[in-house]
């Protein structure tokens, strides 16, 4: 129950919100507090579960610099293209190889 309350419904409802910020041509306002913490608590999770050294930087005000370990790729991805791709709707799906629960 946890996870869908704390994880599932937040992360799909902000997915969502990216899907109708397009589809109106609407431009997403990002927030460092708000997405900034959605977004963390995805790369986290993505992180734990491909546990692969890393370099990302996530471009945008909700995005950051993440890292793990030593020696693994350096990749900059817009923060919201790398959501939609470890939530397997994106375009770099590929690219991230891991998805994450939404």
């Amino acid at each position: 129950m946890r996870e869908l309350v704390e994880v599932i419904l937040t992360r799909d409802t902000w997915t969502h919100r990216v899907d109708i910020a397009r589809a109106t041509g609407r431009g997403m306002a990002l927030t460092a507090d708000h997405d900034g913490r959605i977004v963390e608590d995805c790369v986290l999770d993505w992180a734990g579960k491909h546990g692969r050294p890393f370099r990302l930087a996530l471009t945008r005000l909700a995005g950051g610099r993440f890292r793990a370990g030593t020696g693994g790729p350096d990749m900059e991805v817009d923060v919201v293209e790398f959501v939609r791709a470890v939530s397997g709707r994106g375009a770099r799906e590929e690219a991230l190889g891991t998805r994450v629960v939404f």
